[in-house]
């Protein structure tokens, strides 16, 4: 039986207050690899006892998103609402199994039992996301061309789960999401002088504006002369829907506010363990700028 909304979004609620600050973020890019991992087992980072030899910065990040992903699975209040929110994860292991089935190089595994058997052909655990890998079998492919069609696979993933789901703010999200990818890629397929059929090959359909067509007013605000900013305030504006319905304790908009906050988070703190370990902590400040 699923959990009663408000039930869930209390529990939500309370686990907003354990989300990293702008503060604990700015204290732990100070710090040297030791002591931030320290800091991070403070903050409830728990991976048992490492240093800084022992310290796998992937392996760490893995374990606090397979954590994130049983609080999903726990407490999503109906099956198409933890569909939406496990897609990210989901198609991340569907990627990697399917091209290690196809000899290419593959990362991590959140979740190996969701995509059991696929290395060997074995498609049923995925249900009808198994089609699209029948029809990459049919051709040879890149791993890039794995990648585009995996991903416009899961954006059509999303946007159908949310539209089952009749939330209005997942599907709002599916289609701000859907854009927000289209509009940083668009920007490199321009420094890349990539030709009008290629960057039509890119297109993920389903969102607020179609090839070619004017950009809505609602991302004008956006720095479309710095792709690293531009990725910044598309991540920020993501989160800010998500956040838009946090107070209405009977909607998907608590769970949703919060486990994007904390994925967020996770990417940031890997960002930031990444730039400390290669001797690049000049580089966190302008990723950090406007997270939190």
């Amino acid at each position: 039986m699923r959990k009663d909304a408000v039930f869930v979004n209390a529990v939500c609620k309370a686990e907003e207050k354990n989300l990293l600050s702008y503060d604990a973020l700015l204290r732990l890019s100070a710090a040297t690899i030791d002591e931030a991992i320290k800091m991070l087992h403070d903050y409830g980072y728990n991976e048992g006892i490492m240093t800084e030899s022992s310290f796998d910065i992937d392996r760490f990040i893995s374990g606090q998103v397979r954590l994130l992903i049983d609080f999903i699975r726990q407490y999503s209040p109906t099956r198409e609402a933890e569909d939406f929110l496990l897609a990210r994860f989901l198609f991340n292991d569907i990627k990697a199994e399917y091209k290690r089935k196809r000899g290419a190089s593959a990362s991590k595994l959140y979740d190996s039992e969701w995509v059991k058997g696929i290395s060997e052909g074995d498609y049923s655990v995925i249900g009808d996301i198994a089609e699209k890998l029948y029809k990459l079998d049919e051709k040879e492919c890149s791993s890039g061309e794995i990648d585009l069609a995996l991903t416009k696979a899961m954006y059509d993933y999303k946007l159908g789960r949310a539209k089952k789901s009749k939330s209005s703010l997942l599907v709002r999200y599916a289609k701000a999401e859907i854009d927000v990818v289209n509009l940083v890629t668009s920007i490199r397929a321009e420094k890349l002088h990539l030709s009008d059929r290629e960057k039509e090959d890119l297109f993920i359909h389903g969102g607020n504006f179609s090839l070619g067509a004017e950009i809505p007013k609602q991302y004008e605000r956006f720095d479309f002369d710095d792709l690293t900013k531009l990725e910044t305030q598309s991540d920020n504006y993501l989160l800010e829907i998500a956040s838009s319905r946090s107070g209405d304790m009977d909607s998907i908009g608590p769970m949703l506010g919060y486990t994007l906050c904390k994925f967020s988070e996770f990417k940031t703190v890997k960002m930031i363990l990444v730039c400390i370990k290669s001797n690049a902590r000049n580089a966190i400040q302008s990723r950090l700028r406007g997270l939190v």
